[in-house]
Formats: structure tokens, C-alpha cells, sequence
């Protein structure tokens, strides 16, 4: 078994802990949706209080892998590596937000209240900001693992 690098364990848990919370954001969105409560103060309730929750268990592990893992810098493949993944995410972060502009144009066009609803709009937005930080991630411990 080898032996993962500070910046591997920070990726894997900030993976995790954005996975799981993401996951129950959009479950909440949903049940709120199909119970007719998605509302923008809910919906902005909801996406505050998860995270602030994001943040304080992102927090909490960052210290926990601080006090266990030696002091690393980074080199010059932790850089290539956050470049390489962070130009992926970002390009389906580019892609994601055209998409939405488009939804929003189509939904004006035809006069379609649901594609122009702020809630939605919303709520598509911060889907894609997670499957691009998701991507992000993932190609993150790829490349860590492939050996990059």
C-alpha cells in the first residue's frame, strides 16, 4: 500500500465530504420541488446551511490530515496536476453556464415559465458548479495515482 501525500488526502476527503453534501442538497431540492416548497428563501436556506456545514467539515479534516501527515511543499507535479484537472473542471464549468445562458434564451423564446424560473436557473447553476468540481477532483486523484 503506498503511502498518500498530504495533497491526496485533502483531495479524496474534499471529494467525499463535497459528494455527500452535494448529494443531500439535491435530494432536499427535489423532495422540496415534488412538495411544491421550492421557494428562493428555502432554496437559499437550504444552500446556506449546507455550506456552512461544507466548510466546517472541510475544516475539521484539513486539521485532522495537518496534525497527522508531514509538512509537504508543493512541487512542480502538485502544480501540473491542479493545472491539468482545473482546466477540465473549468471547462465543463464554461460549457455548463453557456448551456444555462441558452436555457434561459430558449425559455424567453418560447415563453416557457419554468426555464425562466430564478429557482431553477439557480439550482441548474450549482449543478454544474458540482459536476465540474466532482470532475475536478476525480481527475485530481487520477492523475495523482497514474503518476503524472
Amino acid at each position: 500500500m503506498t503511502q498518500f501525500s498530504f495533497q491526496e488526502k485533502s483531495t479524496f476527503g474534499t471529494l467525499l465530504a463535497t459528494w455527500f453534501i452535494g448529494v443531500l442538497y439535491f435530494h432536499s431540492v427535489w423532495e422540496m420541488w415534488r412538495a411544491g416548497a421550492l421557494h428562493p428563501v428555502s432554496n437559499f436556506g437550504l444552500a446556506t446551511g449546507l455550506t456552512i456545514l461544507l466548510v466546517v467539515v472541510l475544516v475539521i479534516y484539513h486539521i485532522l490530515i495537518a496534525v497527522t501527515s508531514s509538512q509537504q511543499d508543493d512541487d512542480e507535479r502538485d502544480r501540473l496536476i491542479a493545472w491539468r484537472a482545473g482546466s477540465i473542471g473549468g471547462g465543463i464549468l464554461g460549457v455548463g453556464v453557456i448551456g444555462v445562458v441558452l436555457q434561459i434564451l430558449v425559455g424567453g423564446m418560447v415563453d416557457d415559465p419554468v426555464a425562466a424560473s430564478p429557482v431553477l436557473i439557480a439550482n441548474v447553476l450549482m449543478a454544474v458548479v458540482f459536476a465540474a468540481t466532482v470532475v475536478e477532483l476525480v481527475l485530481r486523484l487520477y492523475y495523482y495515482r497514474r503518476g503524472l
